[in-house]
């Protein structure tokens, strides 16, 4: 994950987000005490399926049996 100050991340915010979307690499903006982080769209959009499938029953009955290396039928719609 690349690293920058809100002040360098002002300076250069256009070379930071072409990187951002041409590498999917997210840079860590730091602010102080606080952050922030930026991330491409797609980025952005997987993580939140990926939310929504773990947050989901049939996700977390998935997880479970990967964890017990077990098998299990899952209807791909149901996701």
């Amino acid at each position: 994950m690349v690293t920058t100050t809100i002040s360098d991340f002002r300076k250069s915010i256009k070379g930071y987000i072409d990187s951002v979307i041409e590498s999917n690499e997210p840079v860590l903006i730091n602010r102080g005490q606080q952050a922030a982080v930026l991330v491409s769209l797609e980025e952005y959009n997987a993580m939140t399926r990926t939310a929504s499938v773990l947050t989901s029953g049939i996700g977390t009955e998935v997880l479970d049996a990967a964890r017990k290396q077990e098998f299990i039928e899952v209807d791909i719609d149901s996701l």
